[in-house]
């Protein structure tokens, strides 16, 4: 890889991975997660560059962040429960209504119907097909297309600055 394309797409890289991981930080993605998980997963973004490839990479479950999560196919260990309860908590939602017994629903019961809901039907991003916009608000066709201007233009600056040098020499 030429140096200026490896210097433009180092510079692509930190920018991509900041609006990333200030998406999965801020936006709000229909599935109920706390800060810290968030946080944790905005972390993990980072990116890779080597003489072939460039890449964006993130933790195991980045993509949940754009699609949502579908149904549980395995037993949990309840994670999916704690963190709707620390969302709740976080986000001062006042559970409203009664249960079958007439009792008042707390914010452990509602997060508990929260989970249950997700883990029978997956998050509102699955269940609905539309994705929450996370990634794909900055990677998209206008981004590669952009992209694959300003290489070409690297590349032809490059080679065209190769070309001067030895036509001089």
């Amino acid at each position: 890889m030429l140096l200026a394309s490896k210097l433009k797409l180092d510079r692509l890289g930190k920018q991509l991975v900041e609006q990333v991981a200030y998406n999965i930080s801020t936006m709000d993605t229909g599935q109920y997660l706390p800060a810290s998980q968030r946080e944790k997963m905005a972390a993990s973004v980072r990116y890779e560059l080597d003489e072939e490839e460039f890449r964006l990479v993130g933790g195991e479950y980045i993509w949940t962040y754009e699609t949502g999560r579908g149904p549980t196919v395995n037993p949990g260990d309840g994670a999916v429960r704690r963190y709707v309860l620390e969302y709740i908590r976080e986000e001062g939602i006042e559970p409203r209504g009664q249960d079958k017994r007439g009792l008042p629903i707390d914010e452990s019961t509602l997060a508990y119907f929260i989970s249950r809901k997700i883990h029978q039907e997956g998050s509102k991003p699955w269940r609905t097909g539309q994705p929450t916009g996370v990634i794909s608000e900055i990677i998209n066709e206008k981004l590669l297309t952009n992209v694959e201007a300003m290489l070409t233009e690297a590349y032809a600056a490059e080679v065209a600055g190769f070309l001067l040098e030895t036509i001089e020499a």
